[in-house]
Order: C-alpha cells, then sequence, then structure tokens
C-alpha cells in the first residue's frame, strides 16, 4: 500500500513542480512619445497576454545609435523599430538588418510611405508647422513661410531642433536646404536662431517667449489646445514637411510570429486610434485625423514632395548635411 502511494505522488510532482510558461519578450525601441508608449503599452498587453512588450524610448537619433552599438556587440535587442528618421531604416535596409514585411492594412498606405521592398512601412505622419506666441506675435504679422524666417525682421525671435538630435528636424533641414540652398541656413545663422534637441525645447522657448516663434511638430502644438492658447501654428505657405514615423521589424533567426502580430495590431483600428490620439496622423487611410488639425488631404496639398530620388540623394549626402548645417548654425 505505501508503494502504491509512493508511485502515485511521484506522478503528481512532473505537474506540480513544473514552472509557469515564461513569456516571450518583444523589444520596441521607439522614438515615440511617453505619453503615446503610457497609452497603448497597456492594451498591448490585453491583446497579447502571452507577450511581455518592453519598450526603449529615445530621439530617433539616440535610437539609432543604440540599435548600432549593438549590432556591433554582435546581437541587437530590438525587435521592433519605430522612429523618425526615415533614412537610417533606408540604410538599415540595405544592410539586410530588416525583415520584408507587409503588416495587415498597410496597402490602404500611400506607396511613397513605404520601402518597395517592404522593409518598413509608416506608422504614423508627425508634421513639422511654424508656430507662434500671441503675447509677443501678434497672427496678422505671425510669419506665414519657412522662407520667412530667413528675413530679418525675425532676428533673434526663431528656434528649431537640431538635425544632430532629431530625426524629424534632420528631414525638415534635408527638404529646406534643397528647396533653398545653403544661404538660407547662412541667413538663419545671421538672425541667430536657436537650434538645440528636439521639439520639446522649441515648445519651452515659445512659451517663455525667448523665441515666440519656433519651427516644431504640429503634435506638440495641438497637445497645448486645453493648457495655453497662447501658442497658435500656421501650415506654411512653402509646404509643411511631412514626416514618416517608420515602422519595421529587425531580422532575427528563429519565430518573428508574434512580433509580426503585434506589429499588424500597430496598423489596426487601436493602433492607429493610438496615433492619432498622439496628434499625428494616422497613416493608414480611412482613419481620422488629430483633434484640431486639418485633414491630411489638405496637408498634402502644398506639402514638400517625398521621392525615391530625394531618398536616394540624402542618402548619399546625410553626413555632409549634419557636417555643413553644423558649420554654419553653430
Amino acid at each position: 500500500m505505501k508503494r502504491i502511494m509512493l508511485l502515485a505522488v511521484m506522478a503528481l510532482l512532473p505537474f506540480s513542480c513544473t514552472k509557469k510558461e515564461e513569456k516571450t519578450k518583444v523589444w520596441i525601441y521607439t522614438s515615440l512619445y511617453k505619453d503615446t508608449i503610457a497609452d497603448i503599452q497597456p492594451k498591448l498587453a490585453t491583446a497579447f497576454p502571452d507577450v511581455d512588450v518592453q519598450f526603449y524610448q529615445a530621439g530617433s537619433e539616440e535610437v539609432a545609435a543604440k540599435v548600432q552599438a549593438e549590432n556591433l556587440s554582435g546581437k541587437i535587442q530590438a525587435d521592433i523599430l519605430i522612429s523618425s528618421d526615415r533614412f537610417w531604416y533606408e540604410d538599415m535596409a540595405s544592410q539586410q538588418k530588416l525583415v520584408a514585411y507587409k503588416p495587415a492594412n498597410s496597402e490602404k498606405v500611400e506607396d511613397f510611405f513605404k520601402h518597395p521592398d517592404n522593409f518598413y512601412t509608416t506608422l504614423s505622419f508627425p508634421v513639422m508647422v511654424i508656430a507662434y506666441n500671441t503675447e509677443a506675435v501678434t497672427e496678422k504679422d505671425a510669419p506665414k513661410s519657412f522662407k520667412e524666417l530667413s528675413e530679418a525682421k525675425w532676428k533673434d525671435k526663431v528656434s528649431t531642433g537640431s538635425p544632430l538630435a532629431s530625426g524629424t528636424n534632420f528631414t525638415t533641414v534635408a527638404f529646406l536646404a534643397k528647396k533653398y540652398g545653403w544661404d538660407y541656413f547662412s541667413q538663419l545663422r545671421k538672425n541667430n536662431v536657436i537650434s538645440e534637441g528636439g521639439n520639446s525645447g522649441v515648445v519651452r522657448r515659445l512659451q517663455s517667449k525667448e523665441r515666440p516663434v519656433g519651427v516644431v511638430l504640429l503634435e506638440n502644438i495641438l497637445r497645448l489646445t486645453s493648457t495655453d492658447a497662447r501658442i497658435k501654428w500656421v501650415i506654411p505657405t512653402d509646404g509643411a514637411v511631412i514626416q514618416s514615423n517608420v515602422l519595421a521589424i529587425v531580422k532575427k533567426d528563429g519565430d518573428q510570429e508574434k512580433t509580426k502580430k503585434i506589429v499588424d495590431w500597430m496598423f489596426g483600428p487601436e493602433g492607429q486610434a493610438a496615433m492619432a490620439r498622439s496628434f499625428m496622423y494616422p497613416s493608414v487611410a480611412g482613419n481620422a485625423a488629430p483633434v484640431g488639425a486639418p485633414t491630411f488631404a489638405e496637408i498634402e496639398k502644398t506639402a514638400l514632395p517625398w521621392t525615391r530620388e530625394f531618398i536616394a540623394e540624402t542618402m548619399k549626402t546625410r553626413d555632409e548635411i549634419k557636417d555643413k548645417f553644423a558649420k554654419i548654425i553653430f
């Protein structure tokens, strides 16, 4: 009898000692703002209870630097990349570091906002505009174009982010250098433009009136609608700069199906609604614009155009653009 009881207990032991299956960990490296991450992280946890989604958040250039450092060490921790330096993703694709993948609903994203071989897809559109503080600049007198910021009347009044720190500011510099040449930036330097950090620094200088005019993302200004009505914005007559907030999957050995399902979620109704709640334009056609913003079609009417030629040219001159900007402005 004792032998029978012992065998019964031993039969149960493997089951009682089996560890709870560990969750699959998926790392997302992103330049999305912290409030956006705070919005989507619990929703991802609900949608994917068997996945532990972790975030590394920093500016686009810092995200790129971290990935490059990890690559040199032999292993990239990131599974998904979401940031706004589209040119870096082109470089990553050329190095065969990314997975060719068509997310669900990506057929509703305009073709020129996707990689031709599906190595990345734009998740959302931040838009660079001009903002001003109405306590220092009237609506009538406010600058109406990027070009106007080079005029002497705006001396000591304008700030921007730095293309050395911010992907959206690099893209803006690349577009404006192509449109107006480097003399434009020389005039900005004569006007004592401040170019530091990212878009949040521009907002602080707008609010303090240290620099009452700023080149800044529309999403940053729309966030102030209920808290600081002094800050207004205009779509520049020479074209707002549409940014590509790009999503890509890092190529790794093994099964990446759960990673792909998270990517699909980002392009689905919940993920795209989260982009709009963060005051960016969703990339999937048919989703509503951010509250307080014009339609994306209206932005596109005058926006500086993305082309494969522009991307290729900027890829070749990427470091040169940064060097020229630094020499002129700093």
